[in-house]
């Protein structure tokens, strides 16, 4: 029917801050996002928080294919650019402005903490999560290996990007992608 709504999805995302090859991560970021918008009637929106490295990468992957993009931060703007140095926090702030939201989770004890809840509230909100990760354990609270350890938990249907090879795996992907596609 022509004046059937689109049925709209979430892509949530987690990565880790430290990249081998931020450009071929973004391409082949955008060839992942590529497969989700290429199919008519449905609409998706990407959200995930703004850190260095696969964040913005996905960000930008998801901007460039016009994708609506939601940012979720862990910690007030003021707080959050203490992460960055004064020349990668403009860029950040540059993304963010291109943004259809920008919401901060909230004030947490500590930044571990305050990063657990982003990831956790990514995955709250998604139908998909997709990460970049490198299969090792979680370094720290908040970690990438948390994110995709509590997905998994809540069985989300996921997209793993290797982070060193580049290499796309899925999990329960095929019993869920194609009703988040029709």
């Amino acid at each position: 029917m022509a004046d059937q709504l689109p049925i709209f999805h979430v892509i949530g995302f987690t990565g880790h801050r430290h990249i081998e090859n931020p450009t071929a991560l973004e391409a082949t970021l955008s060839q992942v996002l590529g497969e989700f918008t290429a199919r008519p009637g449905v609409e998706w929106m990407a959200l995930s928080s703004a850190a260095a490295g696969a964040d913005l990468a996905f960000a930008r992957a998801a901007l460039a294919k016009r994708i609506s993009w939601e940012a979720i931060l862990p910690l007030s703007p003021t707080a959050f650019a203490q992460d960055f140095s004064p020349e990668d926090w403009r860029q950040v702030q540059g993304l963010l402005a291109e943004a259809e939201a920008v919401r901060v989770i909230g004030e947490r004890a500590t930044r571990e903490d305050a990063y657990l809840d982003c990831g956790m509230e990514t995955v709250n909100r998604c139908d998909l999560l997709v990460a970049v990760w490198d299969g090792a354990p979680a370094r720290g609270r908040g970690g990438t290996a948390e994110i995709v350890a509590y997905a998994r938990e809540l069985h989300r249907p996921l997209i793993i990007v290797n982070a060193h090879t580049l290499a796309i795996t899925r999990e329960r992907s095929e019993e869920h992608t194609s009703e988040l596609q029709s």
